[in-house]
């Protein structure tokens, strides 16, 4: 059981990652994370300007 990270872009993208976590700010970074919810791997650094769309799920 992990979260589930789906992130629709402007231009109708959709880019799903799994066991990940969001960290927001000036970019948007998904990390993959252990089962202890600590960052392993830098999934993603997104524009939050490209975002249309921005959800979380548990699996």
């Amino acid at each position: 059981m992990g979260r589930k990270i789906t992130v629709v872009l402007r231009d109708g993208r959709e880019l799903t990652y799994k066991n990940a976590k969001i960290v927001e700010g000036n970019k948007t970074w998904i990390y993959l994370v252990d089962r202890n919810e600590r960052p392993e791997e830098l999934l993603a650094l997104i524009d939050p300007n490209h975002i249309r769309k921005l959800y979380a799920e548990e699996d």
